[in-house]
């Protein structure tokens, strides 16, 4: 009855439980819930950043450049749940979004992300500038809560100009702007060329400029590099403003010193300073790796192989017995050893029992191996085990002379045949040696 009883007072504690929590889903307790709050959303453009000039020669009468500002209204707009990540909603744009209900969303109650971006692909270099924001919010039921979402631009304006004198000293030419794998390219074709776009990998403290130009009336090319980077050395990033200049320099032999006659001026504004500051401007190359022969490469090194030696294939017993102190197997190992084995070939019934009962019939690793230490010690005194990343190791098969004797006259073509395989980090070795009692 007790027991009954207990099982009774569990199953109405699990209904009360399961009551509670279809309580509270009715009741609501976030997103996916009944209770809501609502949402006036406003978007926008970084003020600093609300304009954009396409080409070099936009400017009023007092030499500014115009821009046209840049609106919101075509931003698409995300609301992605973080209280019920499953709950988003979109709008194809902030006009729509806008058009609803006056402009206000009504939202269950939760925490949200807000993200709203330019109507098109963000891609490596863009006529036009990439914006994005994103911005936190939280619903509170029956309240009406506002947030904005501030976009800034995400990619880089590259302008690139050239002066009077420049357009006048040559007569074409060909640059590169370039950092990592994103690489702007223009040349005499366009004279006034439009800003591009350039979005800018992560990390990247310099931009490379290269030229070559050929003077006016004909004459040998004129190459020229620089290295751009910013004052404070700070990394190149989305709504830097850069703008690079070609001038013609003052020197009378344009293959000469000085920038080759070519000098390039740099400038840069940012989206919290509207002023233009000097950019670090750094000889790059010679300017002439295309009439360069190529460096040969560095030959890399082949890898030392490890290497196994002994003073004699084979030997004889007893006409051997002396050399027993010289009769080893040295191995080398320069990339540090990985691997000794060791197989031993009884060459009669005796011998051939004791190592096929030891494993060395089938080779025994010898790297580490703890257990044989011992073993072997027996038979030959002072012998240790080599150690992984050893650079040498000396098997001493003299030491086995004694017993080899006394096992008798082996029977085996070869006599004993003693197999050793060394590895290490560059590869791996492998000799025999053999030693053939007759008496």
């Amino acid at each position: 009855m007790k027991l009954f009883n207990t099982i009774t007072a569990c199953l109405l504690l699990c209904a009360g439980l399961v009551s509670c929590e279809m309580k509270d889903e009715l009741k609501g307790s976030g997103a996916g819930t009944s209770e809501v709050g609502y949402l006036n959303l406003g978007v926008a453009v970084n003020a600093s950043q609300n304009s954009v000039v396409s080409r070099a020669d936009n400017a009023n009468n007092d030499g500014e450049n115009v821009g046209v500002a840049v609106s919101a209204d075509d931003f698409p707009v995300t609301i992605i749940g973080v209280t019920d990540p499953s709950y988003s909603k979109e709008y194809e744009s902030y006009a729509a979004l806008k058009a609803e209900n006056g402009g206000k969303v009504e939202l269950p109650i939760g925490e949200y992300t807000v993200t709203a971006h330019s109507n098109a692909e963000l891609k490596p270099q863009m006529a036009a500038p990439y914006y994005e924001g994103t911005t936190p919010i939280k619903i509170t039921a029956g309240v009406e809560s506002s947030a904005e979402v501030k976009c800034t631009m995400k990619n880089m304006k590259i302008q690139l100009t050239y002066t009077a004198n420049f357009l006048a000293k040559f007569e074409s030419w060909y640059i590169t702007i370039s950092a990592g794998n994103n690489t702007l390219e223009f040349d005499e074709t366009d004279k006034n060329p439009a800003a591009v776009y350039w979005l800018v990998a992560e990390n990247v403290t310099e931009i490379k400029v290269d030229i070559t130009a050929t003077p006016t009336g004909g004459g040998q090319p004129v190459p020229d590099s620089r290295v751009l980077s910013k004052p404070d050395g700070s990394n190149w990033a989305g709504s830097d403003a850069l703008t690079i200049q070609m001038e013609e320099n003052t020197s009378d032999d344009p293959t000469g010193i000085q920038g080759s006659g070519i000098t390039i001026n740099a400038s840069v504004s940012f989206d919290e300073d509207s002023e233009d500051v000097p950019v670090t401007v750094k000889p790059g190359n010679d300017g002439d790796d295309d009439n360069k022969e190529p460096e040969p490469p560095t030959p890399t090194p082949e890898p030392e192989l490890p290497t196994v030696t002994f003073p004699q294939n084979t030997y004889t017993l007893p006409a051997d017995a002396s050399k027993n102190a010289d009769a080893a197997i040295t191995s080398t190992a320069k990339g540090g050893l990985q691997s000794v084995k060791v197989q031993i070939i009884g060459g009669n019934v005796g011998f051939a029992g004791i190592t096929s009962e030891m494993g060395f019939a089938d080779g025994l690793e010898l790297v580490g191996n703890t257990t044989l230490g011992p073993v072997i010690g027996a038979i030959v005194q002072g012998l240790e085990m080599p150690q992984a990343g050893d650079t040498s190791y000396t098997f001493p098969v003299g030491g086995f002379f004694e017993i080899l004797q006394q096992m008798g006259a082996t029977t085996a073509e070869d006599g004993h045949v003693f197999n050793i395989t060394v590895t290490d980090a560059n590869g791996t070795a492998s000799e025999s040696l053999s030693v053939k009692v007759t008496e």
